[in-house]
């Protein structure tokens, strides 16, 4: 059975700043095919910064601010639209979406709607557990973005496997890719040497991603015959930035690390490094990993959320237990004490990147969308 229309899908967002998650919207949204799927996002929030940007790229966007989660204005505002346009499915992300998303879809009485989780630990307290529970009766399921978000979505909203698939992220891996050529001219640019290791650390400069752990074991490397080659660069800013630079200024070599804040032009930091550091606490599916992968840079991560789902241990790279400094200086000492292992390593990554594409994540979600719309339909049919 094929619709005489396409199927009307509206993606519910908090706002549209320049993150992961909204990159990754705005990256695959122009993707899905027209002509079995008609998208429009809403922000509950603000527009942000991308949202010119995919509308741009011909996707509606719209922005019905929420006050607070049950404002009941905005909720009402926020049903009418998905009444009037018809929305057949409703895809929202992360917890302050996932409520009124949900609320305001059951309202619609649109036919299938499913919320999105990509972290770990996502609930902040008991009442948001019950909350989300409550909702999960109106949902057709919660998508994850991995293995190990999964498990933590059932055990938390008791839901059976079957209401909880996994749908990794994707990233443009023709992008990364393209950057490998740039390598010689950047470190040329970075004045790094033909024999200089360089570690890179790419990420919000936040607790969890645990780039004090990073510094803490470079300075040990730098103590350590071959110490003067090494190099550590950190792009991405945040609240730990200045704490992050009075420890490098601590070090036993201090301008052998350098903070490059946050770039557009991250790709070619990959492909110019060696050795691609993840030392996070939590993590749901790193974007970064993968485009670190992608682009044929050796990495070592931690073993949280889904990294150990994108890099098998000592097939793809290296994975050390989170928060264990002495076992991510090792991993980062084996790595640049051998050059062959590196490369070994970066072939095999850039290899296992391919299962990660922008391409096959739309492929699932455009099959998880239809299958799941006949399927709410079918018995009314």
């Amino acid at each position: 059975m094929k619709p005489d229309r396409p199927l009307r899908v509206l993606r519910v967002i908090t706002w549209l700043p320049v993150g992961g998650i909204e990159r990754r919207l705005v990256a695959t949204l122009p993707r899905f095919d027209r002509e079995r799927f008609e998208l429009s996002l809403v922000c509950i929030r603000e527009r942000g910064a991308l949202a010119d940007e995919l509308e741009a790229a011909g996707i509606r966007v719209d922005c019905i601010p929420f006050r607070k989660r049950w404002d009941p204005r905005a909720l009402r505002q926020l049903t009418d639209l998905m009444r009037e346009r018809r929305i057949d499915i409703v895809h929202s992300h992360m917890y302050r979406s996932n409520v009124p998303a949900t609320a305001a879809a059951r309202r619609a009485r649109t036919p299938v709607v499913w919320a999105q989780v990509h972290n770990v630990g996502t609930w902040e307290t008991r009442r948001q557990v019950w909350i989300d529970r409550w909702l999960c009766r109106w949902r057709t399921g919660v998508i994850a973005v991995s293995e190990k978000v999964r498990r933590d979505v059932m055990a938390t909203l008791n839901l059976p496997p079957e209401r909880v698939p996994v749908v990794y992220n994707g990233v443009d891996l023709a992008r990364f890719a393209a950057a490998r050529p740039r390598r010689p001219a950047v470190r040329a640019r970075e004045q790094v040497g033909e024999h200089d290791v360089v570690f890179l650390f790419a990420a919000r400069l936040v607790e969890q991603k645990r780039a004090t752990d990073l510094l803490t074991a470079f300075a040990d490397l730098q103590q350590q015959p071959g110490g003067e080659r090494l190099r550590a660069w950190i792009v991405g800013d945040g609240p730990l930035r200045e704490q992050l630079e009075r420890q490098a200024e601590a070090l036993p070599q201090p301008a052998a690390v350098r903070f490059f804040g946050r770039r557009t032009d991250v790709e070619d930091f990959y492909a110019a490094a060696d050795i691609f550091v993840l030392p996070s606490t939590r993590e749901g599916f790193s974007n970064a990993l993968v485009e670190a992968m992608a682009t044929g840079a050796a990495v070592i991560a931690t073993d949280v959320g889904g990294n150990a789902e994108a890099v098998r241990d000592g097939q793809d790279g290296l994975i050390v237990p989170p928060l264990r400094v002495d076992a991510l200086r090792d991993a980062m000492a084996r790595l640049a004490g051998d050059a062959a292992l590196r490369r070994r390593l970066a072939d095999a990554a850039a290899a296992r990147a391919r299962r990660f594409s922008l391409e096959a994540m739309v492929t699932q979600l455009e099959e998880l969308y239809a299958e799941s719309y006949w399927r709410a339909v079918a018995p009314h049919a």
